[in-house]
């Protein structure tokens, strides 16, 4: 509904137009009426308003007069001034001052309708300019943070108004997910210091350029449902020239997918530094979380599991370096199991969790199956089949090899593997074997090659495959997310 207000000195003129025609069905509301021209004045201050209708002839304050500090506080507000003044001279301030037109009183209903329509059409058509200009600068400041072309850059620099030169500092700002949106769009548009702004999918991404006392009012005056005890606000490091336009982009995207991922709370006012310089964390070797998991209960196990994921949050871990934790996490539990369908799916589950509140529940699931399951009791032949893979998983063993060795028939000796364990001998091989391999991918400099072949691979592709059907990634990429990138 487009927001009208009436001012006019007479009261029965403005119940009169009240009345006159049905503003709701032109999609019309009047939100206020007002017979002194200075609290008419006073309202438009704080109040946005789509149509003024005013009186021209009021002894507070002359029309014209009125009409003129009105279209000052508003701009873009239409205007219609009416006058019982037969002179049309004595209106035409008012028209100069873009009012929509001229009624004479008594009011026609039809000539106030054709009015309002072409106020309407007048706004509709002012909207969509607004629209057009606010894509493009948006177009433009998204095109400005991510190309490498310099010259274009700096087409667009000139174009935005920022200048690296002035004391004003200019910075990348990220809001998260502001809603409602629009209500975000409308205020950056009329803050001076916002030189363009675009949306990345739900996000708010900003180039600002002000003092800390203008980026503090802009932070603080931000619309209530959007503001920072709502809302998150990334406020990026300094930009100094061009040349880190990209660098300060990349950060803040960083930065912004770390924070959705760990879940971090509304409110939060985060001023990012020049050089964001990890905090030194090692992450946990399969060895690792196998000896801190030895015979613990469900309760502490969570407490772990969230002190282990805390930890990666103050270390600015990403994301894939939590859900490379959650899979060696995945591979010990599940190592517990005697029968485990899922594993495939909670592989697949952890890649794509939206946040650490995922991997946390996937995770307490399998735990819980595991305690479920209970304690696993090994026969004296499976034990002693666990121990030979366990000390020569590098030698090419076979089900028959070790069979001959414990002077037992293979095809028995299988059989009892696979019931006490859930899994066949080939399948623990190959699950071991991967354990190892996540241990030497962490700790090693060796390539991948070599490490299939320490864990007794002589085919890298064969290894490659089982590596990936077991944590869902490639070798190389699980030691890429590893690395804590700065």
């Amino acid at each position: 509904m487009r927001k009208v207000m009436l001012v006019d000195d007479e009261y029965m003129l403005l119940r009169g137009l009240k009345l006159l025609i049905d503003w709701e069905s032109l999609g019309l509301e009047i939100v206020n009426t007002e017979q002194n021209p200075s609290l008419a004045l006073k309202y438009l201050q704080d109040n946005d308003i789509d149509i003024l209708i005013s009186d021209m002839n009021m002894p507070e304050m002359p029309g014209p007069e009125f009409v003129a500090a009105a279209k000052k506080i508003q701009p873009a507000m239409e205007l219609i001034v009416i006058s019982g003044y037969s002179d049309f001279d004595y209106v035409r301030a008012g028209l100069q001052q873009n009012a929509v037109n001229y009624l004479r009183k008594p009011i026609d209903t039809d000539e106030l309708l054709a009015t309002l329509r072409g106020a309407l059409d007048r706004l509709q058509a002012q909207q969509q300019q607004h629209q057009i200009a606010s894509l493009a600068i948006q177009t433009q400041t998204r095109t400005l943070l991510t190309t490498d072309h310099e010259l274009e850059q700096r087409q667009i620099i000139q174009a935005l108004g920022i200048e690296f030169t002035t004391p004003a500092t200019v910075r990348l700002i990220g809001v998260l997910n502001p809603l409602p949106p629009k209500d975000l769009v409308n205020y950056l548009r009329v803050i001076k210091a916002v030189k363009g702004f675009y949306t990345e999918r739900e996000d708010f991404i900003i180039v600002f350029q002000g003092t800390t006392d203008q980026l503090n009012i802009f932070i603080n005056e931000a619309p209530h449902q959007i503001g920072v005890a709502h809302r998150p606000f990334l406020i990026g490091a300094p930009i100094k020239n061009i040349g880190q336009l990209r660098t300060r982009y990349t950060q803040l995207c960083r930065e912004i997918t770390r924070q959705y991922f760990f879940e971090t709370a509304s409110g939060l006012r985060m001023m990012l530094p020049e050089t964001q310089e990890d905090v030194p964390l090692t992450l946990p070797s399969y060895s690792e979380v196998k000896k801190a998991l030895d015979g613990i209960d469900l309760a502490s196990f969570s407490m772990w599991l969230a002190q282990q994921f805390d930890a990666m949050k103050q270390a600015n871990a990403s994301d894939l370096l939590a859900r490379q934790f959650a899979l060696v996490v995945l591979l010990v539990l599940s190592d517990r199991l005697t029968k485990f369908d899922d594993k495939a799916a909670i592989i697949a589950a952890i890649n794509h969790a939206k946040d650490v509140s995922d991997l946390k529940g996937q995770l307490q699931w399998v735990a819980e199956l595991a305690t479920e399951q209970g304690t696993q009791q090994f026969s004296r032949n499976v034990l002693a089949m666990r121990q030979i893979i366990k000390k020569r998983y590098p030698e090419q063993l076979s089900l028959a090899a070790v069979a001959s060795e414990l002077h037992l028939n293979a095809v028995y000796l299988g059989q009892l593997f696979k019931q006490e364990v859930g899994r066949s001998f080939a399948q623990f091989l190959n699950d071991y074997r991967v354990d190892v391999a996540v241990d030497l991918l962490r700790d090693s400099d060796l390539d991948i090659g070599q490490i299939a072949e320490a864990v007794g691979y002589q085919n890298s592709s064969y290894f490659y495959k089982l590596f990936k059907k077991q944590t869902g990634m490639s070798p190389g990429d699980y030691r890429k997310a590893g690395v804590l990138s700065s």
